[in-house]
């Protein structure tokens, strides 16, 4: 995915190819309320703001060195 003309909200299928994962993983997840934060457009649209999911694959990094991670 091109990051330079990436929109502002994304669709399940966008969020799933730049996470390189299944657009039925990223349901789960979803369901499970452990993945990207995301918004109901319309109460039935579900779009991704592409600032909240960098935000949350950024959160995801686990650093080797921190006493956090022990």
């Amino acid at each position: 995915m091109e990051l330079e003309n990436t929109p502002q909200l994304l669709d399940e299928k966008e969020v799933a190819e730049y996470l390189s994962v299944s657009v039925k993983t990223l349901r789960r997840w979803r369901f499970d309320r452990r993945g990207p934060s995301y918004a109901k457009v319309g109460g039935k649209l579900i779009r991704y703001p592409y600032g909240e999911l960098k935000a949350w694959v950024d959160q995801q990094i686990i650093h080797r060195n921190s006493k956090e991670n022990l």
